[in-house]
């Protein structure tokens, strides 16, 4: 597993456990399927993508004219959404500073939360059963 993905996994548990806290502490009932729903759909830290990785896709998505004329809604859950926001707000920086792609995409990915974790609830389902199974292992 990649570096950047063990990453996420452990984000994403931590937002996993602190909004079943905060649902618990507001007296909602608290269950896995309703905490995965909410998190899922939350701001991630970050983008959890390489550099490399990331300048070619949204290299090729702006090539390509995708980001300029992308007026759809993102579905929060693909690796092309991720990277049409990531090309968006690499676009916005380089309009507003007059920078190239290369350094917008770095304070991107330095100083951007993402949207979402991009991951579908299915997904994320999958991710909390196998963490919890791996944390029982290793205990």
């Amino acid at each position: 597993m990649g570096e950047y993905t063990e990453q996420r996994n452990r984000d994403f548990m931590r937002a996993f456990r602190d909004e079943m806290k905060a649902m618990y502490n507001r007296g909602e009932s608290v269950n896995v399927e309703k905490v995965i729903e909410r998190v899922a759909s939350r701001e991630a830290p970050g983008y959890y993508v390489s550099y490399r990785y990331a300048r070619r896709a949204v290299g090729d998505l702006i090539g390509r004219g995708v980001i300029a004329n992308y007026s759809g809604g993102l579905r929060r859950h693909s690796r092309r959404d991720m990277m049409i926001e990531i090309g968006q707000k690499c676009r916005l920086r380089m309009e507003q500073k007059g920078i190239n792609l290369g350094r917008a995409l770095v304070d991107v990915l330095v100083e951007e939360k993402a949207s979402s974790f991009f991951m579908t609830k299915s997904y994320a389902r999958q991710l909390y059963y196998k963490m919890e199974k791996e944390k029982k292992r290793s205990n």
